[in-house]
């Protein structure tokens, strides 16, 4: 009960489009890259007033934070987190569910789709940061995993973390479309002629995605450097609300930047 469905985003005007370039066009164009670009922009100023969208994204700055502070038991307290919970990347990726359905289920309304949405888009975000920290040649221990989500709290890595959260949002979004209208995509004389096309798409969308994110690298890492680093500011949820909102602005003036548009 008084859940919003997502319904039609401004930028859903764009979807016939970039299908047909990423279908029939068969290669990447500058085009199809603004395009999402626009699309993610504009499902991210959307999502500004979706609670669970901004928790999933303040997670990813909190949780690693949290984890390589001088008293991770407390401040992983603080969170609704307990140290012991957290000793297999699985652990983790659940406790980071949990917290994030936790704020679902308190407010109720006010939330939309694209909080779950982001919450997915946070799981896997948080999954790939923490494969690429752990050793590779033996089976991580307790230890190990606590590493590898502490070593997460950098600029560097929180850059990484933003872009994938970012390029697995946009895609998430776009397959919120795509996957309810396949009926009306897939057929002769249709955008898709099969279901083969519809796994190029696939591909060729979270391509494009990963593309159209990389400004956020950037931008991430410097936010983090000057507001925590430099400034030694508690990130707190309304500093990542005012940070989402920076970079769909940022996102605006690159492609005007990139369109030769003053």
């Amino acid at each position: 009960m008084g859940h919003q469905r997502l319904g039609k985003l401004p930028a859903y005007r764009l979807l016939p489009d970039i299908i047909r370039f990423l279908v029939d066009g068969g290669s990447p164009t500058e085009e199809v890259v603004d395009q999402i670009t626009e699309f993610g922009r504009d499902a991210l100023n959307f999502a500004l007033k979706d609670d669970v969208f901004i928790e999933a994204l303040w997670l990813l700055v909190r949780l690693p934070q949290a984890a390589a502070s001088k008293d991770p038991t407390a401040a992983l307290a603080e969170l609704g987190i307990k140290v012991s919970a957290l000793t297999s990347v699985a652990d983790i990726l659940f406790q980071y569910d949990q917290t994030v359905e936790r704020v679902q289920r308190r407010l109720h309304q006010g939330t939309t789709d694209l909080g779950e949405v982001a919450r997915r888009a946070g799981l896997s975000a948080l999954a790939e940061g923490l494969q690429s920290n752990l050793p590779s040649l033996w089976s991580p221990s307790p230890a190990d995993v606590h590493s590898a989500l502490a070593g997460l709290k950098g600029t560097e890595k929180f850059a990484g973390l933003a872009h994938n959260f970012y390029a697995g949002f946009v895609d998430r979004v776009i397959h919120y479309y795509i996957d309810r209208n396949l009926h009306h995509m897939v057929g002769h004389d249709r955008i898709a002629r099969s279901i083969h096309d519809l796994e190029t798409f696939n591909g060729a969308i979270r391509r494009h995605c990963n593309e159209s994110a990389l400004i956020m690298r950037t931008f991430a890492r410097d936010w983090l450097g000057k507001n925590h680093y430099r400034d030694g500011k508690a990130i707190s949820r309304a500093d990542v609300r005012a940070f989402s909102s920076h970079a769909a602005d940022k996102i605006r003036i690159e492609l005007a930047i990139r369109k030769g548009k003053p």
